[in-house]
């Protein structure tokens, strides 16, 4: 059980830095061609999308053992 949830635990915290490497990617880009992505209404909305997007990695990573249990 202990196991079973530091996997479940490792596999979150990947999807998350996979997000945030590619936010920081996408900052760093805009910010180069001189473009600031840091306002007010347009962070609130790249949080709820990126997080969205961790949480698709995330079940994406644990589908396998999802059918496995379901068998």
């Amino acid at each position: 059980m202990k196991q079973e949830v530091m996997k479940h635990f490792l596999k979150g915290a990947a999807s998350v830095a996979i997000v945030l490497l590619f936010s920081m990617l996408i900052h760093i880009f805009f910010n180069m061609k001189g473009l600031d992505l840091n306002n007010y209404a347009g962070n609130y909305i790249e949080i709820m999308l990126l997080s969205s997007i961790a949480i698709l990695i995330y079940r994406a990573l644990i589908k396998n053992e999802n059918n496995e249990e379901n068998r």
